[in-house]
């Protein structure tokens, strides 16, 4: 069976396609490679032109609440980040306490990022969604419940609109122009030490993408998913193990290796587990807050968006 992967460029994937090859000889895998944010609007088109993609967790959510038949998603997750770093602000005073009634503007108020975003600020400063009033560059094809959105006037719109004072906070995962140029800030100036505070108190590691399967070929080929699996495991111990191999520099970061054996120290010996069990408590959080957030009717479990493939 020939079939075609779609991720993004991942240290951890690059030897995707070999390791399925070893463990599944009758798969020829293509594994395409691209801007997660292209492979997600590809793999929805019409056309759906890959047999399994990379795709934002919280898409995955909304197409499990609307009992979309059309995907089943993997317990693989080949993005994790945390957040901190994507909040800037134009005043030189701005606090993260003082966002309440404030306006803040996201590309769209659906997307993964913006929802764990939305739980820092709620979990750590007992600001809500609903006491902000948010503005999109990008109109969303659903209304959160009790959210009103403003559409801002182009993709560029957001970062002029905060350097204007018509925003109090933008919320992007790519630096604004504005910011390399010295014009914004960080609300979070040393956003590494706050993730590690977060961290050591919640234990969660954000989950922003997963892997989506196209159904009918789990109805087709039902060992697909496992063999899939194994081959996302395989692909990231070579990759972990290349990152330890302490004979030569395999990524241009000083001090490498005292950061990876800091890493493990944080995080365990797998920092980037896939399956449903060691993921639980991150997927069980996400639920409740697409729930609470408006973005779907219920709190959906682990076990409604994902293929259960824990030995």
């Amino acid at each position: 069976m020939e079939l075609t992967l779609a991720t993004g460029d991942y240290a951890h994937t690059r030897a995707l396609a070999a390791c399925l090859a070893e463990r599944a000889p009758g798969l020829a895998l293509r594994h395409e490679i691209d801007r997660p944010v292209r492979i997600f609007a590809r793999a929805l088109g019409a056309d759906r032109p890959y047999a399994a993609a990379e795709m934002s967790l919280a898409t995955s959510y909304v197409l499990a609440d609307a009992s979309d038949r059309r995907f089943v998603a993997l317990p693989v997750f080949p993005s994790r980040m945390f957040r901190h770093s994507a909040f800037y602000v134009a005043g030189a005073s701005a606090r993260p306490e003082q966002l309440a009634g404030a306006r803040i503007g996201v590309q769209r108020y659906g997307m993964t990022a913006a929802v764990w975003a939305r739980e820092l600020l709620q979990d750590g400063y007992g600001i809500a969604p609903e006491r902000m009033t948010w503005w999109i560059a990008e109109p969303q094809f659903f209304q959160p419940r009790g959210i009103a959105l403003n559409v801002a006037a182009g993709p560029d719109a957001l970062e002029r609109m905060l350097l204007a004072g018509e925003l109090d906070c933008l919320f992007s995962v790519d630096e604004p122009a504005a910011f390399r140029s010295g014009r914004v800030r960080r609300l979070f100036p040393d956003f590494a030490a706050a993730e590690r505070e977060r961290h050591a108190r919640t234990g969660i590691f954000p989950i922003m993408h997963t892997v989506l399967l196209q159904r009918a070929l789990l109805e087709r080929e039902p060992t697909l998913p496992a063999a899939l699996l194994a081959g996302f495991e395989a692909a990231k111990r070579i990759a972990q193990d290349w990152i330890r191999d302490t004979d030569h520099s395999s990524l241009p970061i000083p001090l490498q290796h005292g950061w990876s054996r800091e890493m493990e120290a944080r995080f365990g010996a797998d920092p980037w587990p896939y399956g449903l069990a060691a993921n639980r408590p991150v997927l069980e959080r996400f639920g409740a807050l697409m729930h609470e957030q408006g973005l779907t009717r219920r709190q959906l479990a682990p076990a409604d968006v994902f293929l259960d493939l824990d030995p």
